[in-house]
C-alpha cells in the first residue's frame, strides 16, 4: 500500500518534470507548442491513461496522498503566513525553522532535563528566541533581565496560562477553575486575596502560632511511626504534610491509616505527577486521543478527591453554617463568600479552589523527599545541620520560631530547590506586545528558563556541586541572589512558597535531630521536575542518634 502511493507520487512528479523540461526545450529552440498535432496530443493522453489504469490505488493510498498534499499545503501556508506576519508585526525573535506538523518538538529530545535543550538553543539564537512546538508559538527567555520583564515590568501583559486540554479535563472541563493554571481574572484575584492570610502568616501572629502548633503535632505523629531502620519515606511524608494542610486549611485531621484518607493522598500525588509531565499532545491537539487513558484516570482521581472533601469536610460545614459567624479557617472564608449575594464564585468554583490548595501538600512532600535524598548523600552537610540543631534546641523540639536562628538548615533547602530546578509554569501573552525589542503575538506561550538561572557557571560557582554555603553571606546569614527565582514572581507568583519554606524547614530539622540519614543504595535525585515517580523509591536507613 505504501509502495503503491510512492509509485503514484513518483510517476506524477516525473510527468510534471518531463512536461516542464519538454516545454523549456521547445522554448529554448524557438519552437511553438501550437505545432503539436491533435493526434500527437491524443496519443500521449491515451498512453498516460493506459499507464494509470495499470496501477491500482487503494483507499488508503488516496488518504496518504491527501495527507502528503496537506503537508505540502501546510508548509506553503505556514511560509506565507510567516512572511505576512513579518510584514505586519515587525521585528521577530530569532529561532529554529519549524518542521511541518511537529514544529521544533524534535529539538527537545535527548536531554535528561528538557530545559537543557533551551540552553543549547539559546547559545545559538540568543537569550530570547522563538520556537514553534507543534501548533503552539512559543518564546523562550533565558536571562534575568527579560524574565523580570515578563514577571514584573509587564506582568499584566503576560498573566495568562497555557490552554492545554489536560488542564481543562482536570478542573471540570474549564482550567479557569484552577488557581495555578487559570488566566488572570477578577475571580482569580478574589481567590488569591482570600488565601493570603493563610498562605503568608506573619511571624508571631495568631495564625503563625496556629500553624506552628499544627506542624509540631504532625512531626510528633510522624516520629512515632519512625523507629529507625530502612524506610520508604515518601508515603509517610505525603500523609504527614497532607494532615498539616487539612488541619490548617480545613480544621480537620485524619488518622494516617484511614483508607479513604490514604486514597485521597495517593490520588493527589498521582495528579501532581501527571500535571508535571510534558506531552506532545499538549502542543499537537489531534494526538490527544493517545492520552485518553491518562485523562480518564485523572478524571477518576479528581472525582474521588472531591467526593472525599465534600463528604468528610464540606457538607457538615454547610449544614452548620450561620450568617454572621467569623471565619476560623479557609473553609469558613470560602463558605462565607459563596453565601454572600454579591459572591463572584459559585460553590463549584470554591470547591476547585479548595482542592487546589489542599493539593499543594503533594508539592511540598515531594520536595522534602528530594531534600532528604540530597542530604543523605552529603554527610558533611548533615553534620553541619545537626550541629546547628543541637546548638539552638538544647534537646527540645525544633519549631518554626527557630528558623531565623538556623540559617544553614534553611540554606540547605534552598540549595536543594536550586538543584531540582523545577520549571516555572509557563506564562501566556494576553495581548500583542513586545519583549526584548521583539514583537510578541497574543497567545504566545512564554517559557521562563530558570534552568539557566539555577545552573549557569556564569552565575554560580561549581553549579553542579551541592553547596548550601552559597546561600550564606560573610556573616552567616541567608543571602539569595536576585537571579534565584524558584517560585516565580509578580502577580502569578507561587502562593504556597511560604508554607513550603516553613514545613520543609521543621520536617528536615526534626528528622535530623533524631536520626542520621543513610541511603540504602546509590540514588540519583531526579532533577528538572519536582514530582517523583511512583517507580522512584528512595529508601533511607534511619539510624537513631
Amino acid at each position: 500500500m505504501l509502495e503503491e502511493a510512492i509509485i503514484i507520487v513518483g510517476m506524477q512528479t516525473s510527468y510534471v518534470v518531463l512536461e516542464y523540461s519538454f516545454c523549456r526545450t521547445c522554448d529554448d529552440k524557438g519552437l511553438s507548442h501550437r505545432k503539436w498535432s491533435l493526434r500527437d496530443i491524443n496519443t500521449s493522453l491515451c498512453s498516460l491513461k493506459a499507464t494509470m489504469e495499470g496501477i491500482y490505488l487503494s483507499s488508503a493510498s488516496y488518504l496518504l496522498l491527501a495527507a502528503l498534499a496537506l503537508i505540502v499545503l501546510g508548509v506553503v501556508g505556514d511560509k506565507f503566513l510567516r512572511n505576512k506576519k513579518r510584514r505586519v508585526l515587525g521585528k521577530e525573535a530569532p529561532g529554529p525553522k519549524p518542521w511541518p506538523v511537529i514544529g521544533s518538538l524534535h529539538l527537545l529530545g535527548g536531554y535528561e532535563i528538557p530545559y537543557q535543550a533551551f540552553d543549547v538553543l539559546s547559545d545559538k539564537y540568543g537569550p530570547v528566541f522563538a520556537i514553534k512546538l507543534g501548533q503552539v508559538q512559543c518564546l523562550v527567555i533565558s536571562n534575568l533581565k527579560h524574565i523580570r520583564e515578563v514577571l514584573f515590568n509587564k506582568g499584566d501583559m503576560f498573566d495568562g496560562r497555557p490552554n492545554f486540554t489536560r488542564y481543562h479535563q482536570l478542573f471540570g472541563g474549564d482550567k479557569e477553575n484552577s488557581l495555578a493554571f487559570c488566566d488572570w481574572s477578577e475571580t482569580q484575584k478574589t481567590r488569591r486575596d482570600m488565601l493570603k492570610d493563610h498562605a503568608f502568616p506573619k511571624v508571631f501572629t495568631e495564625r503563625f502560632h496556629q500553624l506552628n502548633g499544627i506542624i509540631n503535632i504532625e512531626m510528633h505523629e510522624m516520629c512515632t511511626q519512625l523507629k529507625g531502620g530502612v524506610v520508604y519515606i515518601k508515603p509517610l511524608m505525603l500523609r504527614t504534610v497532607a494532615n498539616i494542610f487539612m488541619s490548617y486549611i480545613c480544621s480537620s485531621r485524619f488518622p494516617s491509616d484511614d483508607p479513604e484518607y490514604v486514597k485521597m493522598v495517593e490520588n493527589f500525588d498521582s495528579i501532581f505527577y501527571e500535571v508535571n509531565q510534558g506531552y506532545a499532545a499538549d502542543f499537537i491537539p489531534w494526538l490527544m486521543p493517545l492520552l485518553n487513558g491518562n485523562l480518564r484516570k485523572m478524571s477518576k482521581w479528581s472525582k474521588e478527591i472531591k467526593d472525599f472533601i465534600v463528604g468528610r469536610i464540606i457538607q457538615k460545614r454547610l449544614d452548620n453554617w450561620a450568617a454572621g459567624q467569623e471565619a476560623e479557617d479557609y473553609v469558613d472564608a470560602l463558605i462565607n463568600h459563596i453565601k454572600d449575594p454579591k459572591a463572584t464564585m459559585s460553590l463549584e468554583t470554591a470547591l476547585f479552589a479548595l482542592e487546589d490548595i489542599i493539593g499543594g501538600h503533594s508539592a511540598i512532600a515531594n520536595l522534602i523527599v528530594k531534600v532528604l535524598g540530597f542530604v543523605s548523600q552529603a554527610p558533611e552537610v548533615q553534620e553541619k545541620i545537626q550541629k546547628e540543631i543541637d546548638y539552638v534546641s538544647a534537646g527540645r523540639e525544633i519549631t518554626l520560631e527557630d528558623r531565623s536562628s538556623m540559617p544553614y538548615t534553611e540554606a540547605t533547602i534552598l540549595e536543594a530547590v536550586r538543584h531540582i530546578t523545577s520549571p516555572i509554569i509557563p506564562h501566556v501573552a494576553n495581548q500583542q506586545c513586545s519583549l526584548a525589542g521583539y514583537t510578541v503575538e497574543k497567545d504566545t506561550l512564554i517559557f521562563l528558563n530558570n534552568y539557566t538561572l539555577n545552573m549557569s557557571p556564569e552565575l554560580w560557582s561549581e553549579p553542579t556541586k551541592f553547596m548550601p554555603d552559597r546561600f550564606l553571606n560573610e556573616d552567616g546569614k541567608i543571602s539569595k541572589p536576585e537571579h534565584f527565582l524558584p517560585f516565580g514572581g509578580g502577580r502569578r507568583s507561587c502562593m504556597g512558597y511560604k508554607l513550603t519554606q516553613f514545613i520543609s524547614f521543621v520536617t528536615l530539622a526534626t528528622l535530623l535531630q533524631r536520626f542520621h540519614l543513610v541511603p540504602v543504595e546509590t540514588y540519583k535525585v531526579p532533577l528538572g521536575n519536582l514530582a517523583i515517580s511512583s517507580k522512584s523509591k528512595l529508601q533511607l536507613n534511619l539510624i537513631p542518634r
